[in-house]
């Protein structure tokens, strides 16, 4: 008897050879995980060999799990660098480009034209409620490095260029209540008033661009252009930050090139009745 209750034991042991299963918990443990690094390394993306270093997983599997989150619009796969970056999904939480979850493809090869030709940081910044995003941060072709915010920051509109075309564009009464609701929050940028941002408002509307001449970042300017979808709503805008200098000896070229950018993404949008 004593025998046979030892070969019981021996045969109900697991085997350590058995290889562990992965649940569903563990899946989404790990996809979290995976999100947390992105957004960390939001600024210049993660590659599949990133990835699969941070997992310590198989890269089938890491590519399993990226492709999924990708589908769902959690994850972005630039088509040229194969970097990944937090995906659409976070900027429509809100009530602001849900019709335009594919703005940020629509815009990549204008914006990597202007960041091109002009040698600057170019970004898109799309609404959000009440706020900006920043969903797109191209470098320019020169040695001057400005980035001023990384992707995935999202601020008042109305603070930063991006955020100042847009508020602009907007109807008055809807420009006015908007200001009125973040009244209370613009202080923690630079000590910014609302009085100062109507004032900023005024001049944007007179130009037909921003220019952001209160920065965080000393020495810094930024210059931006709204873009608005087929029904004239401003949806998103296309900005430009520099060195003061640099922006200031090129205004004119500058605005232009954002006008021309932003007029070929409306004519995309149109086109496809976005």
């Amino acid at each position: 008897m004593e025998i046979q209750e030892k070969k019981l034991r021996r045969e109900r042991k697991p085997s350590s050879t058995f290889p562990r299963l992965v649940t569903g918990t563990q899946a989404i443990d790990r996809a979290a995980d995976l999100l947390r690094k992105v957004v960390a390394e939001q600024r210049h993306g993660m590659s599949m060999a990133d990835m699969v270093l941070h997992l310590a997983v198989s890269r089938p599997t890491v590519f399993r799990i990226a492709s999924c989150l990708e589908r769902q619009g959690f994850l972005y796969r630039d088509p040229d660098t194969k970097q990944y970056f937090l995906g659409d999904f976070f900027a429509n939480l809100s009530t602001g480009i849900s019709p335009h979850a594919s703005l940020r493809k629509i815009c990549a090869e204008p914006i990597r034209r202007i960041a091109c030709e002009v040698g600057d940081t170019v970004y898109l910044i799309v609404r959000v409620g009440d706020d900006g995003r920043c969903i797109v941060c191209q470098e320019g072709s020169t040695g001057v490095r400005i980035v001023t915010i990384d992707v995935g920051t999202q601020r008042p509109l109305g603070v930063g260029g991006g955020g100042l075309a847009i508020l602009s564009a907007m109807e008055a009464s809807e420009r006015h209540e908007m200001m009125q609701r973040n009244s209370h929050r613009y202080g923690l940028f630079g000590n910014l008033t609302e009085q100062q941002i109507r004032q900023a408002v005024s001049a944007t509307r007179r130009r037909g661009f921003a220019i952001n001449a209160v920065q965080a970042t000393l020495g810094v300017k930024s210059i931006a252009h709204v873009i608005r979808n087929l029904a004239g709503e401003p949806i998103a805008a296309l900005s430009i930050s520099s060195v003061t200098q640099r922006i200031n000896a090129r205004i004119s070229m500058l605005s232009q090139q954002l006008a021309m950018g932003a007029a070929q993404i409306e004519g995309i949008l149109a086109a496809s009745h976005l």
